[in-house]
């Protein structure tokens, strides 16, 4: 039964174990990822705007990695990052 599960959530395109530990094994720290961020022009709420940001890996630990933008992403959020085509890839 739990076989079945499993290849129903492969089809729909769940992130596999071996995905994550492939990228943890390969993700390195200076590495770029686009990163989708908020602009905010003033204290309004109304004033928020979406930018795309590069930002380097400073630090990798068993779940999640740090970017020196402050951000922390998961090697779940990383392997959705890579499956997406083209320059328009961001984490979101």
């Amino acid at each position: 039964m739990e076989k079945v599960k499993y290849l129903c959530a492969l089809e729909k395109g769940a992130v596999t174990q071996e995905e994550v530990a492939y990228y943890r094994r390969n993700v390195r720290i200076g590495d770029v990822f686009r990163i989708r961020d908020v602009r905010r022009e003033s204290g309004a709420r109304e004033d928020v705007r979406p930018v795309i940001r590069k930002s380097r890996v400073t630090g990798k630990y068993k779940h999640l990695v740090t970017l020196d933008c402050g951000h922390s992403v998961t090697y779940v959020q990383i392997a959705l990052y890579y499956r997406q085509n083209g320059n328009g890839r961001y984490i979101k």
